[in-house]
């Protein structure tokens, strides 16, 4: 690995204990759709593209909102539980973005959710001044687990993969990051599920452990 320059983080799951409101989400918008049998745990789902849930919810219960529909509504409830509940980025997450800073390293953030959902999530948390690149899933041809968000972070940056590392907490976006050629941290997300975090080079328990990686990485 060449002199560390950059850090590309996940959003969901990462910068935020997101799942299990992506989870409330995903519940409620079944309940609105009629849905009335019991549906099976949803985590294979974390990492992936949610109009991949969506697209096959419709087609095995025909629910009559598109996939589109449904994903925004999804993100539209996120938000909403995060406000209400006031719910805060992870532990110690804050003080990893001044930790880079400080140390001119860049930061960047790869996640397979859309656009208007990332900018209100960093904007929000009032974290949105930190990141120097960001790339949203909607701006690529392909979600995680492909390689593409990981590769435009990159190209934007003008740095090789082995000038940088990934933060995720699901297999497919410890796939997707080490597909585009990055070194990956796996962060063990007790609510993302049992992931399968084997392609990262090492695995965290808490967002903090972060600064010492890096400081023995630079």
């Amino acid at each position: 690995m060449d002199d560390l320059k950059l850090v590309i983080f996940d959003m969901d799951g990462v910068i935020f204990d997101s799942e299990p409101l992506h989870d409330n989400a995903k519940r409620r918008l079944i309940k609105e759709g009629g849905i009335t049998e019991q549906v099976d745990d949803l985590s294979w789902s974390v990492g992936l593209p949610s109009k991949l849930l969506w697209s096959n919810m419709i087609s095995r219960y025909g629910l009559t909102k598109s996939a589109e529909e449904l994903e925004y509504l999804q993100y539209k409830y996120i938000l909403e539980e995060v406000k209400d509940r006031d719910i805060k980025t992870s532990e110690g997450f804050v003080e990893v973005l001044q930790f880079l800073r400080k140390q001119g390293i860049k930061i960047g953030l790869g996640s397979s959710s859309d656009r208007h959902y990332v900018d209100d999530v960093l904007h929000y948390y009032g974290i949105y001044q930190y990141f120097n690149y960001t790339v949203a899933g909607d701006e690529v041809a392909n979600k995680k687990p492909s390689p593409d968000i990981y590769l435009k972070v990159l190209e934007l940056a003008g740095y090789k993969a082995s000038e940088a590392i990934a933060v995720e907490d699901s297999k497919a976006g410890s796939e997707a990051a080490t597909a585009a050629g990055l070194n990956c941290i796996g962060y063990i997300n007790p609510t993302s599920g049992s992931q399968d975090l084997s392609k990262c080079f090492m695995k965290i328990n808490k967002i903090s452990q972060i600064t010492e990686v890096i400081s023995k990485l630079s």
